[in-house]
């Protein structure tokens, strides 16, 4: 379970392709802030390229071939979610993301043998790049 929530911390920093050459798309700066059961991670920042004008997507659980997303939903300037993660450590989740002109915020929520686990993501556009 340990490395399913590692990787969901990385997931939630990272979930477009990092790409800093110049271009059409969108750089965003995101931060994360990760509190579950017991315990509080220090926030995270990166850089991220996302295709431009589009809502929030979620990517992927990386190296997670049990996890999926579902029911991915956009409704204006929000971006809403479920996941699923089957398996020996299952876990299920839902995340929504508001996105404002050239900021956004958000949270993920997800639970796993009794542990809950919130992120909180929030995101400033700084430039431009080539999404991947």
């Amino acid at each position: 379970m340990k490395k399913i929530l590692s990787g969901m911390v990385l997931w939630a920093a990272a979930s477009a392709t990092s790409a800093m050459a110049a271009g059409s798309d969108e750089l965003w700066e995101m931060t994360t802030k990760v509190d579950m059961t017991g315990m509080s991670m220090p926030a995270m920042t990166e850089k991220v390229c996302l295709p431009k004008e589009t809502g929030y997507k979620p990517g992927k659980v990386p190296h997670q071939k049990n996890c999926e997303m579902t029911d991915h939903k956009v409704s204006g300037d929000t971006t809403s979610w479920k996941m699923h993660c089957s398996g020996k450590d299952a876990m299920d989740g839902s995340g929504e993301v508001i996105r404002r002109g050239n900021t956004l915020k958000g949270t993920m929520k997800m639970s796993s043998r009794g542990i809950q686990m919130t992120q909180v993501i929030s995101g400033k556009r700084v430039g431009t790049c080539q999404a991947k």
